[in-house]
């Protein structure tokens, strides 16, 4: 009987993270988690691999750059998405 119920416990818990994943693919949204690399060239001009699925180009001395270069051999998790706000345009370099 115990035997049973954990399996009809399994189940639902498997059911239940297999509509869970479904939900977060039909969501506008993308979830990486990457292993961020760059040999010493790639470095000085900001490219950065980002596992086997991306690269990145980040302008040296930005706060993205300083970040991307402190994670060099590390793990991290990357999500995007979708900005559904309307925003205007700046030209120039405001901060």
């Amino acid at each position: 009987m115990a035997r049973k119920r954990n399996l009809g416990f399994a189940a639902a818990v498997l059911l239940l993270a297999a509509f869970t994943t479904a939900r977060a693919n039909d969501q506008d949204e993308a979830v990486l988690t990457v292993q961020v690399s760059a040999a010493d060239h790639e470095l000085a001009e900001g490219y950065f691999s980002l596992g086997e699925t991306a690269t990145l180009v980040a302008k040296p001395g930005s706060d993205l750059y300083q970040f991307l270069a402190r994670q060099r051999g590390h793990q991290v998790k990357i999500t995007l998405i979708e900005n559904g706000a309307r925003q205007l345009s700046r030209l120039g370099g405001a901060r």
